[in-house]
């Protein structure tokens, strides 16, 4: 295993704990999985990683820091921050999967 892929399964790590304190159980799960890949030395992890970005509801669209209470919508406290955090590793994982990816030829 690569230094890119530790690296990588390191990020799914954080993604996938950063999720779960938000709830966004299914995301969660699908970062949980490729990093279980992963660590197996399956790269189909990367196919399936990347198969999360693009396309509508995708891994893109995802904004943490949400809630419903009644019906009506607001803000969690910190939710700029969470989102810019949750950006930049979301934008490193998909960075790490191409380059990985391209280097398997």
């Amino acid at each position: 295993m690569g230094p890119k892929t530790e690296e990588l399964i390191s990020v799914l790590e954080q993604l996938a704990t950063l999720l779960e304190n938000d709830g966004a159980t299914h995301w969660s799960l699908w970062m949980r999985k490729a990093q279980a890949r992963l660590l197996d030395s399956d790269y189909s992890g990367i196919t399936y990683l990347l198969s999360a970005y693009g396309g509508m509801g995708s891994f893109n669209d995802l904004v943490l820091g949400q809630s419903y209470d009644g019906g009506v919508f607001s803000w969690k406290p910190g939710h700029v921050e969470l989102n810019q955090r949750f950006d930049k590793l979301r934008c490193y994982a998909a960075q790490l999967a191409d380059a990985i990816k391209r280097s398997q030829g």
